[in-house]
């Protein structure tokens, strides 16, 4: 598990503090397709389900990439904002050394505005390597979310 954190911390330094890298903005089609990844990864797919169309909870995420799936359990889905499909962002980096962080798409849902919320964005997001589909982490307001058995491991 300490392995997993300080992977996700190195992933997560690395995209910011590059100066040479710059994550690239990704946008997701109807069918599940990432247009804009480069031909190794052009059989990548996102799947999402919401509750009461996109307005609703995230009931259902799966990351499908070079013949390998991975689905996010329900106890992890309980940690993105009800109506959060609108606040939805893509983003990947496939031009940096793999030997230092992988290939990713990262997946962010961002929370609703409310009147109450401090300036800034908050939100949930999940980090997956291109090469195996494996959720390499998950964070919440820019922090790393331990997990154990795929769901939070709360105190």
């Amino acid at each position: 598990m300490k392995r997993i954190m300080v992977l996700v911390a190195t992933v997560m330094l690395a995209t910011t503090a590059a100066l040479s890298h710059q994550d690239v903005i990704l946008s997701l089609g109807t069918d599940g397709t990432i247009p804009g990844l480069p031909p190794d990864y052009q059989t990548t797919r996102l799947h999402l389900v919401f509750s009461n169309g996109n307005a609703g909870a995230l009931q259902g995420l799966s990351f499908l990439s070079s013949g390998r799936e991975t689905r996010i359990q329900p106890c992890l889905l309980q940690l993105v904002a009800k109506g959060s499909r609108r606040q939805m962002f893509l983003t990947g980096s496939w031009y940096h050394d793999e030997t230092i962080v992988p290939h990713y798409v990262q997946v962010e849902f961002r929370d609703p505005p409310s009147p109450q919320q401090a300036p800034g964005q908050t939100g949930v997001s999940f980090l997956f390597n291109l090469r195996d589909s494996t959720l390499l982490g998950v964070t919440r307001q820019f922090q790393p979310i331990k997990l154990r058995d795929g769901c939070p491991d709360l105190p």
